[in-house]
């Protein structure tokens, strides 16, 4: 079971992330979707969306071993378990899935790998106060990037312009900052902590 990393960012927030070393058949032995879930598997036409999406739902299950619940999703789309007092948050990228879990409120994980494409966006993104730090460097223009995705995963409930409602703040020596959603002028701050290993970006905004 290649459980990639799993890990406490306090005794409230814990994420986990899968690396996918399995085939299509061994992932779906390992966690053994139910009927709806087997239903939503089979609308992916492309084998490699419906390995990530076993991956992630893998590591949500990892944080949570040896429990019963089901994920559904608002008419947001975001992901929400079962039962009541916790936060969660799934993604997942080539090769990796990802989950998250808060007891403390929202919660949004992302996980992203390193495209020199990203530069030719950022202006699609960047807020002001970002591109001094980001110097259009591909490592934090990615770090920049991911924290937002995360943030909009916590927000989770209508769009947000990303240059202009989500601001990232420089991150410090321990890699975390202050991100903040803006709506109709009022300005909402959460904790925000990256990590990167073997490549692969992850960032937790909480």
């Amino acid at each position: 079971m290649p459980l990639f990393l799993k890990a406490d960012i306090n005794p409230k927030v814990c994420f986990a992330i899968w690396k996918i070393e399995e085939s299509e058949d061994e992932l779906t032995q390992l966690y053994q979707p139910s009927l709806a879930e087997s239903e939503v598997l089979t609308s992916f036409k492309v084998e490699v969306k419906r390995k990530e999406w076993l991956s992630a739902r893998l590591a949500l299950k990892a944080l949570f071993p040896n429990q019963l619940y089901e994920v559904k999703k608002d008419q947001f789309g975001k992901p929400h378990l079962s039962f009541d007092g916790v936060e969660i948050s799934i993604s997942h990228a080539k090769n990796f899935g990802a989950a998250a879990y808060s007891l403390n409120g929202p919660i949004g994980i992302d996980i992203e790998h390193d495209r020199e494409q990203i530069t030719r966006i950022a202006h699609k993104f960047l807020h002001p106060t970002e591109k001094p730090w980001a110097e259009n460097k591909v490592d934090k223009l990615t770090q920049i990037w991911c924290a937002k995705e995360a943030l909009y995963k916590l927000h989770g409930r209508t769009q947000l312009i990303f240059a202009d409602q989500l601001v990232v703040g420089q991150p410090n020596l321990q890699q975390q900052a202050s991100g903040q959603i803006i709506e109709r002028g009022i300005s909402s701050v959460f904790n925000v902590q990256w990590l990167k290993e073997e490549g692969l970006n992850c960032c937790l905004a909480y």
